[in-house]
């Protein structure tokens, strides 16, 4: 599947997913979600999710399907788990330094419902970190993309896909110009050169 977000020139971002099949289903964006769409679709990749947000949209689901009345108790465990992890992803992002692995698997069991806590695995630190990296990078890549343009990616993300996404362009900086040449000193066979006073003019009629 092919994730498309769409950054509005004059109005929300949108977000569209295209099947395999060539089916899509796509929707507007409140703000918020572009980057906490971006970070589902790290984690569900990260930890190999397939029946996640954007598993269950590859399966058929459409996205509008996830705000009908009793969706919430149709939602497999995985799609529960990792809508808890992105929650304390975004959380984390408040915070002056991120969490340890320890740290950051307490808050997620704390945060679930207690029927779902015992069958948590924890991340571990590598992917903790993949998704920490892979995140910070799609959304500076969100960030800065121009109004009206899209980013693409492909579902499921593999570290070969984050290793392909091109350099983000800085802007250039201020052009630093290059120093007057200093003056060079005299050799010893030639004469100091010592400014000397200007010869003042002679007076009229002498």
């Amino acid at each position: 599947m092919v994730i498309q977000l769409k950054k509005g020139r004059d109005g929300p971002a949108t977000l569209a997913c295209v099947r395999s099949d060539g089916t899509r289903t796509w929707g507007k964006e409140h703000p918020f979600f572009p980057v906490h769409d971006i970070t589902h679709y790290v984690v569900e990749s990260v930890l190999g999710f397939d029946q996640a947000f954007f598993g269950l949209i590859a399966s058929g689901w459409e996205i509008d399907d996830f705000a009908k009345p009793g969706a919430s108790r149709r939602l497999p465990f995985q799609a529960i788990v990792a809508e808890h992890v992105v929650g304390i992803v975004d959380r984390e992002r408040a915070l002056v330094e991120p969490m340890t692995p320890d740290e950051f698997n307490e808050s997620v069991v704390a945060s679930l419902p207690p029927a779902q806590r015992d069958a948590f695995t924890p991340l571990s630190a590598e992917q903790l970190a993949q998704v920490r990296a892979s995140r910070q990078a799609l959304a500076a890549r969100w960030h800065a993309l121009a109004p009206g343009a899209t980013m693409e990616v492909p579902f499921p993300l593999t570290r070969r896909d984050t290793m392909a996404f091109p350099p983000i362009k800085k802007e250039p900086g201020p052009v630093k110009l290059p120093e007057p040449p200093k003056p060079r000193p005299p050799e010893p066979w030639e004469p100091a050169r010592i400014p000397r006073d200007p010869v003042p003019p002679k007076p009229p009629g002498r």
